[in-house]
């Protein structure tokens, strides 16, 4: 019996000393995050933005302000006015434009948009309302804060095409003419791109213009 035991002994060592040695496994490197503001600017210099970086801004107080925000001239069309946004919305609004404003206006027009014209884009303020209008123009009191208060927001009135022909959203939107079709083809795309779309199907207070915004809610208020 103990011979037994030793022979297991024995070659259980032998077994032992024939197992290939441990592999030592180098720990992947680690990741490089990139910083998402950087790489936002990045794009947009990609695409056809005209812009100018703006220092970070904001009230902590009330809320308002934006986190990496450009100055925007033009996003392939020239803007009537350079308008300031969070460098998301800049990229967002040139690949609405890109994909479905311009293409919009050759199937409809035979030509492109060369301007856009908006009402405003970063405005401190809160949403506008049809009960806070009937009381005052200025906004409702300890209202939610308007998306414009993050520059994720731009009011659009009008299209100015190539030729100089202007498509307005006040004037052309009802009715069954080119310009008509070309808006509200443009107002239905935008549902897909934007996370909020208001027309004037939405209420009277949209009745001039094209509400879009990529804040954290959704609505197509076409």
């Amino acid at each position: 019996m103990l011979k037994r035991i030793v022979l297991m002994v024995a070659l259980s060592t032998l077994a032992a000393c024939a197992q290939p040695p441990a592999r030592i496994v180098q720990a992947p490197p680690p990741v490089q995050l990139q910083d998402p503001d950087a790489v936002c600017l990045s794009e947009l210099q990609g695409m056809s933005i005209q812009y100018q970086p703006v220092a970070t801004f904001g009230d902590p107080d009330v809320g308002c302000g934006i986190d990496n925000p450009v100055k925007v001239s033009a996003t392939g069309s020239a803007w009537n006015r350079p308008g300031v946004v969070s460098c998301p919305m800049a990229r967002t609004i040139g690949r609405f434009e890109a994909d479905v404003v311009q293409p919009a206006a050759l199937a409809n027009f035979g030509q492109g948009v060369r301007r856009i014209h908006h009402a405003g884009t970063y405005d401190c303020r809160t949403r506008r309302t049809q009960t806070q209008v009937a009381a005052s123009l200025g906004g409702s009191k300890g209202g939610r804060l308007s998306e414009h208060s993050k520059g994720r927001a731009i009011d659009i009135m009008a299209f100015e095409l190539d030729d100089g022909t202007m498509v307005s959203v006040k004037k052309d939107w009802r009715g069954k003419g080119t310009k008509s079709a070309f808006l509200q083809q443009v107002a239905r795309a935008s549902c897909s791109v934007f996370n909020v779309t208001l027309t004037p199907n939405h209420d009277r207070l949209h009745q001039d213009h094209l509400h879009l915004d990529i804040g954290p809610y959704g609505l197509c208020g076409y």
